[in-house]
């Protein structure tokens, strides 16, 4: 076992570090390693894996939402891999998201890269590993 020390002549800094300035291109390149990641105030976040339960819930609800908004062609739906890049820097990506098609026209086709703003619609499912969800709101 080791142990810490810390001396305690020094004083402490009231400095705050500078937080890493994110770029779209260092956020889109993070590792595919199976979590989410979400960039919230300068800090990024790793949103972990869902459990089985959560999955589930998230699949049926992308599926009757997609009977819905294909058939009437009211835009685009999303899952949680997709990351929307926010006004004030923030990238959110909510479990399922959808986007009218309002706000798509002018594009050829979705963009490879983030959506700008929020989506039309964000879904959170809680579960167990989102504890803290129930303690904040979570801003897009």
């Amino acid at each position: 076992m080791s142990v810490l020390t810390q001396s305690f002549t020094e004083k402490p800094s009231l400095e705050q570090p500078e937080k890493k300035v994110w770029t779209d291109a260092e956020f889109m390149a993070l590792p595919r390693d199976g979590h989410r990641y979400e960039l919230v105030n300068g800090e990024l976040i790793d949103m972990g894996n869902s459990g089985a339960k959560h999955g589930y819930v998230a699949i049926i609800l992308s599926a009757a939402l997609c009977k819905c908004v294909s058939s009437q062609k009211l835009g685009a739906l999303m899952d949680s891999s997709t990351a929307f890049k926010m006004k004030n820097g923030n990238k959110r990506s909510p479990d399922v998201s959808f986007v009218a098609k309002e706000r798509l026209q002018g594009l050829d086709d979705l963009p490879d890269g983030f959506l700008d703003g929020a989506p039309d619609l964000a879904v959170e499912i809680l579960s167990p590993n989102t504890w803290w969800c129930r303690k904040l709101v979570k801003p897009l």
